[in-house]
C-alpha cells in the first residue's frame, strides 16, 4: 500500500513537471517566429528585390497600419486577412535593420485616429450591404520626412500583390527624384470622355497611368508635338495613329539623343473602336504603326493581319452574344515569355486581343531581343476574320514559318529615319520631306546607345481587358485580371531608370492553367476547324450549283424549283446533318476526356493524402508485428 502511494505521488509529480515544461516551451515558442513557405512560387517569402530595397534604405520610414480589428461586426475573414497583412509588415520591420518602424492603429469611430486616417487619404469601407453596417479601415500610410504614400484600402483581391503594393509605398517615399515619363496618345489615357461613355464624362484615366504616377512624374504631350522636352527620360507612345511628320521627327531625334522609347502599335485597336460612335465605326481606320520610323531599324509591324494561335484561344462573347473560343484573342502564359529578361520574368498570364507581330531583319549596330512571342502553332488571319469569325466561307489562316514576336526590345546604335533633316512644309502624301534650310541640331545617328521597347498591341492596357474596378472598396481600388499592367509598369520603370520594383510585379498570381485540358481543347479545335471548313466548302459548292441551274432557266421559270435543284438541296441538307452529327461527336468526346481527367484529379486531391496515411499505418504495423515475432 505504501509502495502504491509512492507511485501515485511520483506520477503526479511527473505529470506536473511535464505540464510545467510544456507551458514553458509554449511561452518560449510564442516569442519565436518560425514561418515555412511551401507554395511553389514562394508567395509568402519576401523577394530579393524587397530585401535589397530594405537593406539600402537611405531614409527612415514609418509605416502606419490602420486596421479595425476590434470592430465587432467585422467578419472573421476580414480580421484574418488583416492579421496576414500585419504579419507581412512585421517581416518588413524585421529586415529593415532599424530603418523602418511599424505602428498598428485600431481607429475607433469619431476618434482622432479615425480623423488622421481620413487625412492620410485612407478609405473606410463597408464589407456588407446591410443597413447600419459599420465602416472599417484596412489601409497603410508610409511616411518619411515630409513625404507620404498611402494605400487607401487593402481589398481581398490585393492579396496576391501585397508585397508589391507595400514595397512600392516604401520606395515612393524614399526615392531621391522621380523620373519623368511623357505620354503621347490619341486615346484618353489621361482622362476625359473622348467617346468612352461607359466611364462617365470625366473618368479618371486608364489604370496604367495611375500605376506609373507612383514611380514617375507624368507629362501629357497632346496635340502636334514638334520636340520632346529635354528633361523627359522615357516617352510612352500609345497607338501612334496618323502621327504628323513633325511628331515622328521629334520621336526620331529623341531616340537618337539617348531617350528611351516605349511604343505600343496596333493593327486593330478595339479601344479606339470603343471610342468611336457605333454609327461611324470603321475597323480599317483602327490601326497604327511606326513602320515609317522603325523600317530603318530593320523592324516592321503587320498592319493588315493579326495573330491567331489555337493554343492561346480565349473565350469571348461574339457579335451575336454567344461565348466562343477566339483564336485571335490570345491568353499567353509562361512558355510565351522570355524568362531571361527581368521585365517579363515574373509574369504568369497576359492577354492580347487581336495583336500584330514584328518582322525583324537584323541591322548592324542594333540588337533585337524578343520579350513576348506567340506559340509554335500560331499563324495569322485577316482582320475581318478576326473580328467577324468568318471570311467568305473560307478561313484566311496562314501558319507561320517563323516565331511571331509580339513585344521586342531594340538596343544599340540607331540611325535617323530622316536623312534629309527636319521636315518642313510637308506636302500631302509626301514623307520625310527635306527641310527648307540646314539644321545644325539635326542628329543623323545616336550620340550614345539607346533602348526602344515595341509592342504590337495597345489594347492589352485598356482597362476593360486588364483590370476590374472595385468601387465598393472606394475610388481607385481595382483588381488585376492578368499581368498586362504589371508588364507595362515594369518596362516603363526599367526604361525610366531601373525601377526597383520590377522583380516584384507579377509575383503571387494564383492562376494555375490546366495544361492538359488546354492541349485537349487545342486538339479538338483543330478537328472542329477541319469539319467546319468542309461544311463551308460544301455550302459554297452547292450554292454555285444552284446558281448554275437557276441561270439556265428562262425568265418565266425563275420562281419554279426544278427537280435537279430539289435533289441538290436535299443532298446538301443530308451532308449538313451528317457534318453536324460529326461535330457533336467530336465535342462529346472532348468533354468526356476532360471530365475523365477532372475525375482523376479530384480522386488524387481527395484520396491521395488519406491513402498515404493508410499505407504508412499498414507498413508501420507490419514492421512492428515483424519485430515482435522476431523477438
Amino acid at each position: 500500500m505504501k509502495r502504491f502511494g509512492i507511485h501515485v505521488v511520483t506520477g503526479a509529480v511527473g505529470l506536473i513537471v511535464t505540464l510545467a515544461v510544456l507551458v514553458l516551451l509554449n511561452v518560449a515558442a510564442s516569442s519565436v517566429r518560425v514561418r515555412a513557405d511551401l507554395t511553389a512560387e514562394k508567395l509568402y517569402t519576401l523577394a530579393p528585390g524587397t530585401r535589397g530595397l530594405l537593406k539600402n534604405l537611405e531614409r527612415d520610414v514609418t509605416l502606419k497600419f490602420y486596421f479595425s480589428r476590434s470592430a465587432d461586426a467585422a467578419p472573421i475573414n476580414f480580421k484574418q486577412y488583416g492579421s496576414r497583412i500585419l504579419d507581412l509588415l512585421r517581416e518588413y520591420e524585421k529586415l529593415s535593420g532599424g530603418h523602418l518602424s511599424l505602428e498598428v492603429i485600431d481607429p475607433q469611430p469619431d476618434s482622432d485616429e479615425e480623423e488622421w486616417a481620413r487625412r492620410y487619404g485612407l478609405t473606410a469601407s463597408r464589407l456588407t450591404q446591410e443597413s447600419g453596417a459599420p465602416s472599417v479601415f484596412l489601409g497603410l500610410v508610409a511616411l518619411s520626412g515630409a513625404r507620404q504614400s498611402a494605400i487607401p484600402f487593402f481589398s481581398p483581391a490585393d492579396e496576391p500583390q501585397l508585397e508589391f503594393l507595400i514595397s512600392r509605398a516604401v520606395n515612393e517615399v524614399t526615392v531621391a527624384k522621380k523620373p519623368k515619363i511623357a505620354v503621347i496618345s490619341p486615346l484618353p489615357l489621361m482622362g476625359g470622355s473622348a467617346g468612352f461613355v461607359r466611364r462617365g464624362p470625366n473618368f479618371d484615366g486608364w489604370i496604367i497611368i495611375n500605376e506609373l504616377r507612383a514611380i514617375a512624374e507624368i507629362e501629357d504631350l497632346s496635340g502636334q508635338v514638334e520636340e520632346i522636352p529635354a528633361d523627359v527620360d522615357t516617352l510612352l507612345l500609345v497607338y501612334p495613329r496618323n502621327l504628323p511628320e513633325a511628331t515622328l521627327y521629334a520621336v526620331d531625334q529623341f531616340v537618337l539623343r539617348g531617350g528611351r522609347l516605349f511604343a505600343l502599335e496596333d493593327p486593330q485597336c478595339l479601344a479606339d473602336l470603343d471610342a468611336q460612335s457605333s454609327q461611324f465605326r470603321d475597323p480599317k481606320s483602327a490601326q497604327a504603326d511606326l513602320n515609317a520610323l522603325t523600317a530603318g531599324w530593320g523592324i516592321k509591324m503587320s498592319s493588315d493581319r493579326v495573330i491567331a494561335d489555337p493554343a492561346a484561344a480565349t473565350r469571348v462573347a461574339s457579335q451575336l452574344g454567344e461565348v466562343q473560343l477566339n483564336n485571335s484573342w490570345l491568353t499567353l502564359r509562361s512558355s510565351n515569355f522570355n524568362r531571361e529578361d527581368v521585365s517579363v520574368a515574373a509574369m504568369n498570364m497576359m492577354q492580347f486581343p487581336m495583336t500584330g507581330w514584328f518582322e525583324v531583319q537584323p541591322v548592324d549596330g542594333l540588337t533585337v531581343t524578343p520579350l513576348i512571342t506567340a506559340g509554335p502553332e500560331a499563324g495569322s488571319v485577316s482582320i475581318i476574320e478576326a473580328t467577324s469569325g468568318t471570311f467568305a466561307g473560307k478561313t484566311t489562316f496562314e501558319k507561320a514559318t517563323n516565331a511571331l514576336p509580339i513585344a521586342i526590345r531594340v538596343s544599340g546604335h540607331f540611325k535617323t529615319a530622316f536623312p534629309n533633316g527636319r521636315p518642313s512644309n510637308v506636302p500631302a502624301g509626301a514623307t520625310h520631306a527635306p527641310p527648307s534650310e540646314p539644321d545644325a541640331t539635326h542628329l543623323a545617328e545616336s550620340v550614345r546607345d539607346g533602348t526602344v521597347v515595341l509592342v504590337a498591341d495597345a489594347d492589352f492596357l485598356y482597362d476593360a481587358f486588364a483590370a476590374r474596378r472595385l468601387p465598393m472598396f472606394g475610388p481607385g481600388v481595382y483588381q488585376l485580371m492578368n499581368d498586362n499592367i504589371n508588364f507595362a509598369a515594369n518596362v516603363a520603370g526599367q526604361l525610366a531608370g531601373g525601377d526597383a520594383l520590377i522583380a516584384l510585379r507579377g509575383r503571387g498570381t494564383f492562376e494555375r492553367p490546366f495544361t492538359r485540358v488546354l492541349a485537349l481543347r487545342t486538339s479538338a479545335q483543330e478537328k472542329w476547324r477541319e469539319q467546319e471548313l468542309k461544311l463551308q466548302e460544301q455550302l459554297a459548292t452547292t450554292q454555285a450549283n444552284l446558281d448554275r441551274l437557276q441561270s439556265g432557266k428562262s425568265e418565266d421559270q425563275q420562281l419554279i424549283i426544278s427537280p435537279e435543284q430539289r435533289q441538290e438541296i436535299e443532298r446538301f441538307r443530308a451532308q449538313q446533318l451528317e457534318t453536324r452529327r460529326a461535330l457533336k461527336e467530336v465535342r462529346k468526346n472532348l468533354n468526356h476526356e476532360i471530365e475523365a481527367l477532372g475525375l482523376w484529379v479530384k480522386a488524387l486531391n481527395i484520396g491521395a493524402m488519406p491513402g498515404l496515411v493508410i499505407l504508412f499505418g499498414l507498413a508501420h504495423g507490419w514492421r512492428r508485428r515483424r519485430r515482435a515475432r522476431s523477438r
